[in-house]
């Protein structure tokens, strides 16, 4: 494994959040009903990396021109196919095609003979599935879902690796966090009609609803931006929830990045390379600190527009819902860094309760964090 890219590494170990493995997806999944009809994308790992390309990226949401112009739709995220040579051995190297890349429709087309036509026969096609994905922040199977769900897009359950009773529990969350927005919204506080506020919730999960645009334009803001609106307000809720289950590994790790402990266990039979290794964990420490302060900014504002709106204030909560997308997308980018940590650490410490690593272990730990945090990652086109 030590000749393994990190970048490889991350895209193979570092959760779902950041990589989705189509290749163990669909290995039960019959032929006709696997999501994409050109079987070399069954073949392969769709995975989510960082680009923000001097977006700001320092906890302040990028600004409405922003969000249009930069090329991506000023989506920090991007998505990339990776297809290994062997599917059987997906470490062993293999090449990479990024949906926003230079060419990459030429590139699509050459690797699995895909062209961006129309749906044919009212069968969406590859390309209009994976420009789906790259509307989601992360490979997070309820977001996946509920998005190919808004767009009345029939997948094989199978590819979503989410029970049921999750799934329930997911939309039961983040309909008790926006309900008391709702129903301020329709009736100052006053309850209001039942069967208006019902309707006005079940656009959460259809944006297409009249509803949905009513509920925007309340704020001023103009009906077509419900479905972005919703989307990126049920992202963030999500998002939100996933961060209460991994903060406390998020909290241990960065506890053990500022201690004694995380100094090699033999770090004296490396003494030329130990200031080295200390700067290299002192960094790694501030990064992972940093995001979790982005996070906390983001979350601290929607509380923030969501008390004074309760109060009886809407402005704030209405600039909150105009920015929400770019919060989106970075809290996605966050909480999915995060998640990756957690899954390296575990991977990682699990036979070692202690926490105490040897020289070589600690490098490559490091390493693994520094590139599931690292905000401007370079493309590869092969690993």
């Amino acid at each position: 494994m030590d000749s393994v890219s990190p970048i490889l590494e991350q895209i193979l170990y570092g959760g779902s959040s950041v990589s989705m493995n189509l290749i163990a997806i669909t290995r039960e999944i019959p032929e006709e009903q696997r999501m994409f009809k050109a079987q070399g994308l069954n073949g392969a790992i769709l995975f989510k990396y960082p680009s923000f390309n001097g977006l700001d990226d320092g906890g302040e949401a990028m600004s409405d021109e922003d969000d249009g112009n930069e090329e991506g739709g000023g989506r920090p995220v991007e998505t990339g196919i990776y297809v290994p040579h062997n599917v059987r051995s997906p470490e062993s190297g293999g090449v990479a095609v990024y949906l926003r890349g230079h060419n990459s429709e030429a590139l699509l087309e050459e690797q699995f003979g895909i062209k961006n036509g129309p749906a044919e026969n009212g069968i969406i096609g590859d390309m209009k599935m994976l420009s789906m994905i790259d509307e989601v922040p992360s490979l997070d199977a309820f977001l996946l879902k509920t998005c190919f769900e808004a767009e009345k897009v029939n997948v094989d359950p199978r590819h979503w690796l989410i029970s049921n009773e999750e799934d329930h529990q997911l939309r039961r969350l983040i309909r008790a966090r926006i309900e008391p927005i709702v129903r301020k919204a329709l009736s100052g506080g006053g309850g209001g009609n039942a069967q208006s506020i019902e309707r006005f919730l079940e656009a959460i999960w259809n944006p297409n609803l009249e509803e949905a645009g009513l509920f925007v334009s309340a704020f001023g803001i103009e009906r077509s931006e419900a479905d972005t609106i919703f989307s990126a307000w049920k992202g963030t809720t999500f998002y939100e929830y996933q961060l209460r289950r991994i903060a406390p590994r998020a909290r241990v790790i960065l506890n053990w990045l500022k201690s004694k402990e995380c100094v090699p266990v033999d770090i004296r039979m490396h003494k030329p390379y130990e200031t080295q290794l200390l700067m290299h964990i002192e960094k790694v420490g501030k990064l992972l600190e940093t995001t979790l302060m982005d996070i906390r900014g983001i979350l601290s504002d929607y509380e923030t527009a969501f008390s004074s709106f309760m109060a009886g204030k809407p402005e704030p909560f209405r600039d909150y819902l105009r920015t929400i997308r770019s919060r989106y997308w970075l809290l996605g980018y966050c909480v999915s860094a995060l998640t990756s940590v957690g899954h390296l650490d575990a991977r990682c410490m699990k036979n070692t309760p202690s926490r105490k690593l040897y020289f070589e272990g600690t490098q490559k730990l490091l390493r693994q964090f520094d590139i599931a945090l690292d905000r401007r990652r370079e493309q590869k086109g092969s690993f």
